[in-house]
Formats: structure tokens, C-alpha cells, sequence
């Protein structure tokens, strides 16, 4: 028989103490310092043991000194009074889940002897603290603790809280003429509380001399009425507290140490999404019950009361619930129905907006409510009823899209708020489109509504795609796109044509699968003479695209591993990515830079297979050792383990992106390296001038080279380069991609001195001169200047003081609006107070680069000029709020200097600039 573990020792020696204290009537649990003793064990690992019991729900243990310990309140069945299994606290909605604990604590404090423990309520207005403490009430009773007939006193303190004396006079009671107005002796609540509960809601409002006066009660259960001159009265009761605030900064500590349970509620929004649902659907039950209808709710609606920010918990979803329903029953009586039909028109506007939160509980939602529900509550219970028109065989993608659209309108949704929707969610209706196809196809069946000759044009044009793409389609697609295609002629023909919102990320990521679905696109328009539009090609296009037919299950789902050195860098960034992506793929490995190499190597080898889902760990890492750990771990754990040693945020996003659509491990790695979206943070290395380099100078252009040749000849004339050994290299580029790469391979073997083009390459730490301004600008000053300054200032070590000065030097001809001498301190003080406040030290490109910006935007604020707008602003104010608060902050010296302000546009430029980002 194999030895037992401390943690069974220990759990069975405090079983069997309690269960022999309380046979002898003696007062129940044990001591730290008991339990080593009778164990004959070291206290220190006593205590880690009693911890990791607690932890794990096994035992409770009360506030105060010392710290007793008790079985949870399951053991306690088998006391002679025994706990009553059909409480109410057990029938709460959550008494598995987030009411776990409170209810747990809450039973251990009334089962407490010999009379039960004080107890303290925290938790946001109604989060349903006064039925918690009723519950308690029942529980007691139910449990013999207390009478059947014992009083449970409900009193909110902030009714008397502008009258203290009033208060108290409430409370403990008053004798005649203890003060103005007590013309006979009157008895308190406390004195009709005896033997029984008093429960004090928002017992902050209580004036400290109240506390006082309570904390003498619990200590010595006596208490004197206001104007008591003589003996004590005494009470013999159980005290609930509930507040809304912080208890430290609220109360008393005299008066919280006197309560030894103190016992916190979850918000409606830290609940799950199941309970949330459980919640709403009793409430619905219940206005069933009082109405004496059926009422029947649409998918929609509850997806929306699912999500809306309820600021006021379960109080305030109740009476929503209410409000909605009585408008909906004011509709049925009206029209004579005999059910009650709650639609989206019922809900106010605050509620509606809920669906804005879908992307962030997409995951959990989809578990509990399918699109294709109508939901039916009736005073008996509730049942979901798929709605009809699902299972019609004749049901299209379009019909799914065109529904969806005309909702949000209906909403009042702007097109662009209704682009951004649908670009996310077409997918989705995608996917369940194509996914509930049955593999068994019958053609017999199938002819009976599409036409014979576009089953055949689809055949054709699958068994075309397979040997382009190579890749074999099952027999759904064929059964999906031919439904599709059928509805596809009828709606050309009538001029109903259907938006594909992502039609623009289809023809650019998809090039080959588009020009293979003209195929079909040009079959269409000879057979039936019509014209097939470039949307409805798109929508060809995501049946033979593997991203959109692709669902795999989630436990064989990609996750996501950012190891980062640092204390909380890779979860701060993993945080970020799950919150913009709205999954929960994305986990952080923190290496604080004391841990040693072994150490980390032992807890990311523990910590991998724990958060694998069956799809394998995309990895990515810093630098250093955590970018080898990958493939040691994945051979001696046996995960697939794919690593990327270079991690951004924009990196994260898009791998944490492409998990979440159920892309396999190595396309979603193959996809960020081909990518090359780590290429456009360049390395210090590749941006400092390396004097064993030729320096050039880049023009560039999309739209073609002759352009960039045009722009080549114009510098090389007016600035004599060969004298000053400067290359000037025009390139033609397709995309920014192509550009990325390009770049790259350039700076490899050469300084980039600046870019000239008609598009702004936004290149961190290169300057770019728009071929507008080249033009305007007859003398070259700028780019003479840029020259200047970036040849003349060497890869030695030089102190924020030389640059400015080299810079300023550089630039004093062509600054006209401001005395740049007079900018250089500001300068040189708003450069310094960055390095200190972000705790960084600038290479000397970021330098140079961050100064000649701040010089020139000066200028251009000064006259009056718009800067360019800053892309996708909203999403990087978003990931950098307080690092750009930080930022506006220290540049207000410049703004009060010149009498300026620097829009968040600029404050944005600035900040990419300082972080590379």
C-alpha cells in the first residue's frame, strides 16, 4: 500500500478533528501550528500545504489571528444537524462556477459555532447582494442554525445617512428625549433582530460612531439605546454587512477585523457567458409566468442582451427584460396575438449597441446560440426552435448576407459601420453556409432546384480548378456552389446584386484561385448572356480557396507563444492581441532577465504541452536563447513547435488572426515569413551608416520605372553626386511588400541616405522626400540638408547636444518661420526627458531621424500647414494610449514655447519614430 502524500495527511487529519468537535460540542477547526504539532511535521510546509488546499476549495479558513482552518462545506454533511443539500444558495444560477466560493463561504459562515460568523458582502450595485444575505437567512433555518421563526431585519444605511443621530436611533434604539423629537422610549432594529439576522445594506453610510457602537455588539453582544444612561441591553445575532466600496478605504478597521467572512460577488460582466445566458432566460421565464404567455425571442435579441454593457448587474438586466417585454405585450395585445414576439425594434438603443462587443465573445456565443434559433419561454420552461427556412434546401449564401445587411440598417447603421461588420462576418456566414452540406450528394435530388446545365458547368469547372490548384474539392463545395451559382443567374438577371466586402483582401491575397474562378465567371456569361460581376467572382473564389472552406475542430487548433525577456513583456503583449482579436489563442512566456537559461528552458518544456490544443505552438521570441528553444522542446515534448525569432505586435496579430480562421501551423508560418512583415522593423545594424558602405540614395515609384529613372536624372543633375560619392538607384515597385523586400536587400550592402517617390514608404529612421516637393523646391535644400547631416554626423559616440547642433547647423538656411537657435535647448531637453521617461537609449539613426522631424514639423505647424494623417491612428492609440499620453506630456514645453498644439497625428509619427513601431 503506497504512502500517503502531507496533502492527504493533513486534509484527513482536519476531516476527522471537526468531526470530533463537533460531537463533543466543542468549537470546530485547527490551527497552522495544531496541525504540526499533532502531525509532528515543520510548520513552514504545514502551511504551503493548508495553502494549496485552500486554493484548490478543498478547505475554508476564517480572517483574523490565528487563521483557523475547516473542511469545505461538503464534509460538513455529516454533522448531526447536517447541511440541508437542497438549499437555496445551491440553486443559485453559477453555484458551479463563478458562485462556487461565495456560496461555499457563505456556508461555512453560518454553520460556524457556535452561533455563526459575522459577515461582510462585497460587490457592485446589483450584483443581487440583499438576495444573497436572504439565502443565507433560509440556509440557516434550513439547517437548524436558526428557528423557523427567527427574524431576518433588512435595513439600507444610506436611507438616515444626511440624519447620523437618526441613523443610530434606527439601529439601536432611542430613549425619550434623547433627542429632539423622541417623545417615548423606542425599540431598534438591532432589538428586533434577536436571534435571529440583521442585514445592513451599504453599511459604508454607516457614521463611525455606528461602527463603534457595532463592533462593541459583535465583541461583546451588548449594546446601549441612544440616551441609555444604565445596564446594557443584550442581542444575540448573526450581522450580514453589504457595500459597494473598497472595505479598507470605507470602514473601520476596528470594525472589519470583527468580521472574520468576508465574502466577494462576481459582476454580471465577470460571470460567464453561459450564466449570463441562464440568467436572462429565468428572467424571460418569469415576465412568461406574469403575462400567462408564451413569449418568443429571436437569436438577435438575446445575442444583444447577452453582450450590452449593464452597468447595473442583474438588477438592471431584470428590469430591461421587464421594460422589453412590456412593450412587445403592449404590440400583442394590440394585434390579439396569443404569444408575445420580442424582436430587435423592442430594444432601446443602449442595448442594441451590445453587438458591437460580438467579436470579443464570438467564441463563447456561437456555443450557446446559434443564428438559426427562435427562442420559446413559457411558464413551464423554455425550448429553442430552429426556425424553418434553415433546413430548406433552396436557402442561399445571399440570403443569409442580404438578411444580415438589412438588420443592421434597420439599426440605423452607417455603410461604413455596416462594411466593417460584414467584412468580419462573412466569413463566418461562409463557412456555415458551405458546412452544412451533407457529403452524401444526390444529383437526382439536387436537379430538382438547379438547373441541370450549371450542375454541369460546375462540375466542369471543379475538375478544371483541381488540376490548377492541385488539390481535390469534397462533394459539399460542389453541393454548395452550385446552389450558389443557380441564385447567382436569377439575381443578375433581376439587377440584385450582393456586396462582397472583402473582395479588394481576396484579389490581392488569392491572385491564382481569382483568375481560375474567371473560368467559371466567363462559362456564366456565354451560357446565360449575362454579365457576372467582380464581387460575385470573389464569392466563386472563396469556394476553391482553402482559408475560407478550411474549419477545423478546436482541439486541434494553432496557439499562440510570445516569449519575450522581461517581467511582463510577452504577457502584455499577448494580453493586447487576444483583446483586438477577441480570441483566446495567444499566451506569453515572460523571462525576467535575472532567471537563469536552465530555469526557463524547464518551465517553457512544462508550460508548452499545458496550452496545446492539438494544432501545434507558433513561437515567437526576442532574441537570445528563447529563439532555440522551439525545436529542443518539440523533441522532447513531441509538439509541433514552429519558431520565428522576431516578434511585433503586428506579428502577433496576424499569426493570432489567421489561428483563430483554423489555418494550419506551417501555412500560418510560411504566410508571416513570406510575408516578410518583420522586415519592416529594421535592425540598428542595417540603419546606422557604415562608412565601408556606398551610400545611395533610393527614387522610387509604383508606376513604373520610368518615373523612377525621370527622378534619378533630376537629382543626379542638380546635386553633381559623383563629386560627393552618392549612388542613386531608381526602383519600380509593385506593392509594399515587394518594396519591404527590396529595401532590405539593398540596405544589406548600402547606406540609404533617403528615399525620393511618389508614395510614402513610411521606413522608420530613412527619410523620404515626396517628388512634389523635389519639384517645389528648386535648390535642393532639403535634400542637400539630409545629406549633410546624415554623411556628416559619424558612427562615434556623440552626446544629444552635438547632434542638435549639427542638425540645427544644417538646417538654419531653409528655417525661416522660428529662430531654430532658440529651439535647440527645447530640443535638446524634450529628447533627454524621452530617453528617461521611456527608459530607452536612442540609436544614433533614431536620433537623427526623431530631430530633423521635430525641426521640420515645427516649421510646418508654424505655417499653418496639415500634416499627413497618421494610418490606422484609431487602432495605434489603441495599443500605445498611455505611452502617447506620456508623449504630449513632454512635448508641452514646445507647445507653450511657440504657442502651438501638436495633434494626436503628429504626437503618433513621433511616437513610431522613438519605438520603431
Amino acid at each position: 500500500m503506497s504512502k500517503k502524500s502531507n496533502e492527504e495527511l493533513i486534509l484527513e487529519f482536519i476531516t476527522e478533528t471537526c468531526k470530533r468537535q463537533k460531537n463533543k460540542g466543542h468549537e470546530i477547526g485547527c490551527t497552522t501550528n495544531y496541525i504540526a504539532e499533532k502531525l509532528k511535521m515543520q510548520r513552514a510546509n504545514v502551511s504551503s500545504v493548508l495553502n494549496k488546499l485552500y486554493r484548490e476549495e478543498k478547505i475554508v479558513k476564517t480572517k483574523g489571528k490565528p487563521v483557523i482552518y475547516l473542511v469545505e462545506a461538503e464534509a460538513e454533511k455529516e454533522d448531526k444537524r447536517g447541511i440541508n443539500g437542497s438549499s437555496g444558495l445551491d440553486f443559485l444560477i453559477g453555484n458551479s462556477e463563478s458562485l462556487l466560493k461565495p456560496i461555499q463561504q457563505a456556508k461555512a459562515a453560518i454553520l460556524y459555532p457556535p452561533k455563526g460568523l459575522h459577515t461582510l458582502l462585497l460587490g457592485a450595485t446589483g450584483v443581487g447582494k440583499t438576495m444573497f444575505a436572504e439565502l443565507m437567512y433560509k440556509f440557516a433555518i434550513d439547517n437548524e442554525v436558526l428557528r423557523e421563526n427567527s427574524p431576518f431585519v433588512s435595513f439600507n444605511c444610506a436611507d438616515y445617512s444626511n440624519n447620523p443621530q437618526l441613523l443610530l436611533a434606527q439601529l439601536f434604539g432611542a430613549k425619550k428625549g434623547s433627542y429632539t423629537g423622541a417623545n417615548e422610549d423606542k425599540e431598534g432594529l438591532v432589538q428586533k433582530a434577536n436571534k435571529g439576522i440583521l442585514f445592513l445594506d451599504e453599511v459604508h453610510r454607516l457614521p463611525p460612531e455606528g461602527q463603534e457602537m457595532f463592533f462593541y455588539l459583535m465583541d461583546k453582544g451588548q449594546y446601549k439605546p441612544l440616551g441609555e444612561t444604565g445596564e446594557y441591553n443584550k442581542a444575540d445575532i448573526i450581522i450580514i454587512c453589504a457595500t459597494t466600496e473598497n472595505k479598507d478605504s470605507s470602514l473601520l478597521s476596528t470594525f472589519t477585523r470583527r468580521i472574520p467572512m468576508v465574502i466577494s460577488l462576481p459582476s454580471l460582466k465577470d460571470r460567464t457567458m453561459k450564466e449570463r445566458f441562464s440568467l436572462l432566460s429565468e428572467f424571460l421565464k418569469i415576465e412568461a409566468s406574469k403575462t400567462s404567455k408564451d413569449i418568443k425571442v429571436t437569436s438577435e435579441v438575446i445575442k444583444n442582451l447577452m453582450l450590452y454593457n449593464c452597468m447595473g448587474n442583474i438588477g438592471q438586466l431584470k428590469n430591461d427584460i421587464q421594460l422589453v417585454c412590456a412593450n412587445a405585450f403592449l404590440k400583442c395585445v394590440v394585434n390579439g396575438s396569443d404569444c408575445i414576439n420580442v424582436d430587435i425594434d423592442e430594444l432601446p438603443e443602449y442595448i442594441k449597441k451590445g453587438i458591437i462587443n460580438y467579436k470579443l465573445h464570438r467564441k463563447e456565443l456561437d456555443e450557446i446560440i446559434s443564428d438559426s434559433f427562435m427562442f420559446h419561454f413559457t411558464i413551464e420552461g423554455s425550448k429553442n426552435k430552429r426556425e424553418q427556412e434553415d433546413s430548406s434546401i433552396v436557402t442561399t449564401f445571399y440570403d443569409s448576407l442580404e438578411e444580415r445587411i438589412s438588420t443592421l440598417k434597420a439599426r440605423g447603421l452607417t455603410e461604413d459601420d455596416i462594411n466593417l461588420i460584414m467584412s468580419m462576418d462573412i466569413e463566418k456566414y461562409f463557412k456555415k453556409y458551405i458546412y452544412k452540406f451533407n457529403e452524401n450528394i444526390n444529383k437526382e435530388e439536387l436537379s430538382k432546384v438547379v438547373d441541370e446545365k450549371v450542375i454541369e458547368l460546375v462540375e466542369g469547372f471543379l475538375n478544371y480548378a483541381g488540376k490548377e490548384l492541385k488539390k481535390v474539392f469534397p462533394q459539399k463545395i460542389f453541393y454548395g456552389l452550385c446552389l450558389h451559382v443557380g441564385s447567382s443567374i436569377e439575381r443578375i438577371r433581376l439587377n440584385k446584386f450582393v456586396e462582397n466586402h472583402k473582395i479588394n483582401e481576396i484579389i490581392e491575397k488569392y491572385p491564382k484561385e481569382f483568375s481560375v474562378a474567371n473560368y467559371l465567371a466567363d462559362a456564366l456569361e456565354k451560357e446565360y448572356s449575362i454579365l457576372v460581376p467582380k464581387d460575385e467572382i470573389g464569392f466563386i473564389t472563396m469556394f476553391i480557396t482553402d482559408e475560407f472552406v478550411s474549419q477545423k475542430e478546436n482541439n486541434d487548433s494553432v496557439v499562440i507563444l510570445i516569449a519575450m525577456h522581461g517581467n511582463s513583456t510577452a504577457s502584455s503583449m499577448a494580453d493586447v492581441v487576444n483583446k483586438l482579436i477577441g480570441e483566446e489563442n495567444t499566451f506569453g512566456f515572460d523571462m525576467p532577465l535575472e532567471k537563469s537559461t536552465k530555469v526557463a528552458y524547464e518551465e517553457l518544456k512544462e508550460y508548452i504541452p499545458s496550452i496545446n490544443k492539438g494544432g501545434g505552438v507558433l513561437m515567437l521570441a526576442d532574441m537570445g536563447s528563447l529563439s532555440m528553444f522551439g525545436e529542443l522542446i518539440s523533441q522532447e515534448t513531441g509538439v509541433k513547435i514552429k519558431s520565428i525569432d522576431m516578434v511585433t505586435t503586428l506579428i502577433a496579430l496576424e499569426a493570432s488572426r489567421k489561428a483563430a480562421m483554423g489555418t494550419y501551423i506551417d501555412d500560418i508560418y510560411n504566410e508571416v515569413v513570406h510575408k516578410n512583415l518583420f522586415n519592416i522593423y529594421y535592425s540598428n545594424d542595417y540603419t546606422k551608416l557604415d562608412k565601408s558602405k556606398e551610400n545611395v540614395i533610393i527614387t522610387m515609384c509604383l508606376t513604373g520605372e520610368g518615373s523612377a529613372i525621370k527622378l534619378k536624372n533630376m537629382v543626379e543633375e542638380q546635386l553633381y553626386i559623383d563629386d560627393k560619392n552618392i549612388q542613386v538607384i531608381p526602383m519600380s515597385i509593385s506593392d509594399k511588400e515587394d518594396m519591404h523586400i527590396r529595401v532590405k536587400r539593398v540596405l544589406k550592402e548600402k547606406n540609404i541616405i533617403a528615399i525620393i517617390g511618389t508614395v510614402n514608404p513610411e521606413l522608420h529612421a530613412i527619410p523620404f522626400i515626396s517628388a512634389s516637393e523635389l519639384f517645389l523646391d528648386k535648390d535642393f535644400a532639403k535634400l542637400k540638408s539630409i545629406i549633410n547631416v546624415r554623411k556628416n554626423i559619424s558612427e562615434n559616440s556623440q552626446s544629444i547636444e552635438e547632434i542638435c547642433d549639427k542638425i540645427i547647423e544644417n538646417f538654419k538656411e531653409d528655417i525661416k518661420l522660428y529662430d531654430l537657435n532658440a529651439f535647440r535647448d527645447i530640443l535638446v531637453d524634450s529628447l533627454k526627458k524621452i530617453e528617461e521617461v521611456y527608459s530607452i537609449e536612442m540609436d544614433l539613426d533614431t536620433l537623427v531621424g526623431l530631430s530633423m522631424h521635430m525641426v521640420c514639423a515645427l516649421e510646418r505647424i508654424l505655417g499653418g500647414e496639415k500634416g499627413g494623417n497618421f494610418r490606422k491612428k484609431e487602432s495605434f492609440k489603441a495599443l500605445y494610449s498611455e505611452d502617447i499620453e506620456k508623449l504630449k506630456y513632454l512635448l508641452r514645453n514646445i507647445e507653450d514655447k511657440f504657442e502651438i498644439i501638436i495633434n494626436e497625428d503628429e504626437l503618433c509619427y513621433i511616437y513610431s519614430l522613438i519605438k520603431r513601431v
